[in-house]
Parts: structure tokens; sequence; C-alpha cells
């Protein structure tokens, strides 16, 4: 039982990958499928490129013109207070996605079932 349950686990993780494999095997053998993706892929990568860069200057031209009068030491210690703080919203929406694959899991669990944990019904199934 718990053989078969890793195996429809693994191939559940990995049906995603295999589709996507399937699909772009299938584009690359049609006519010009391979020039169709590489020119798609070249202009995805190109206004990826643009909003990076209008990005990058966005922040150098706000924190030149916010720090303009902050001295070297007082910089740094600006930017460790904003690498903490980063950290520290990081974790939050770490723990927030968390939650949200739970309540995700559980609503579907609750809609067709039982109020029992998922390994109850396995032990009895």
């Amino acid at each position: 039982m718990i053989g078969k349950m890793v195996s429809l686990g693994f191939d559940l993780a990995t049906l995603p990958a295999r589709m996507s494999y399937r699909g772009a095997k299938a584009v690359l053998t049609m006519p010009g499928g391979l020039q169709l993706v590489m020119a798609e892929m070249r202009e995805v990568s190109d206004e990826v490129a643009r909003e990076i860069q209008m990005l990058a200057a966005s922040v150098d031209a706000e924190m030149s013109q916010k720090a303009a009068h902050l001295s070297g030491e007082q910089k740094q210690q600006a930017a460790e207070l904003a690498l903490a703080t980063a950290q520290q919203h990081l974790s939050m929406a770490a723990v927030d996605m968390l939650r949200a694959l739970w309540l995700a899991m559980d609503s579907s669990r609750s809609l067709g079932h039982d109020a029992s944990p998922i390994l109850e019904q396995d032990r009895r199934g």
C-alpha cells in the first residue's frame, strides 16, 4: 500500500514535467517549430532584460535622491536594516505560503470527505 502511494505521489509530482516535455517535443517536431520557440524565447528574454534595466534605473534614481545626504557609515547601517527587513518579509511570505497550501489542501479534503485526517482514512482503506 505504501509502495503504491509513493509511486502514485511520484507519478503525480512528475506529471507537469512529463507533460511539458511532451508538449515541447510536439512543438519542436512541427515544421519551423524550433525557430518559433527560439524567436519567442529571445523576445521574452529581451522583455525581461528591459524590465530589469528599468527597475534598476528606478531604484538607482530613487536611492540616489533619498540617500544623497547620508554618510557611508549611515548608508551601511541603512543597508543592514533593509536586509533585515527583507529577510523578515521573506520569512513571513514563506509562512503565508504554507498556510495557504494547508488551507487549500484542507478545503479540498473536507469538500467530499469526512473531517478525519488523511492518514486515518488510508489505514481504514
